[in-house]
């Protein structure tokens, strides 16, 4: 045997394990891509639905969301009539409980300006010596 005829034996045997060692990989490479294959069409199988599901429910919560905003739009309009229904009822009411304070004041201004010259009056009277009736008559309008 010369070396030519064992460099031939030992590249042929170099060629055969790495055709084995090839041949080994590729087969675990298909099955691995065989396995992630039906993990894929299992994933797919399980998340599409769901992914509609939640398509669905986006698509419900947006139409909830834009109920909500008209709802609160409306909210503020009536808080805005009832704010301005408050101060036209407060203008409205104001006028005649100002209206009475004013009567009011006038009647205790009369009043106390009356009794002021009744008071006279009634002095002048006891002066005079008809003070009884005068005196009544006083007490009378003291009392109202």
């Amino acid at each position: 045997m010369s070396s030519s005829d064992l460099a031939a034996v030992v590249v042929t045997v170099c060629v055969v394990v790495a055709l084995v060692a090839l041949i080994a990989v590729l087969t675990q490479a298909f099955a691995l891509m065989r396995e992630f294959r039906r993990k894929l069409e299992d994933f797919d199988s399980k998340v599409g639905p769901a992914l509609s599901q939640l398509a669905d429910t986006a698509e419900m919560a947006q139409a909830e969301i834009g109920r909500l905003r008209d709802l609160l739009n409306i909210a503020q309009k009536v808080a805005g009539l009832a704010e301005s229904a408050g101060a036209a009822t407060a203008r409205v009411a104001a006028t005649p409980v100002d209206k009475v304070r004013s009567a009011i004041s006038v009647l205790r201004g009369a009043q106390t300006g009356g009794t002021g010259q009744r008071g006279k009056a009634e002095e002048e009277g006891r002066e005079t010596g008809s003070g009884g009736e005068s005196t009544a008559a006083g007490s009378e309008s003291r009392g109202r």
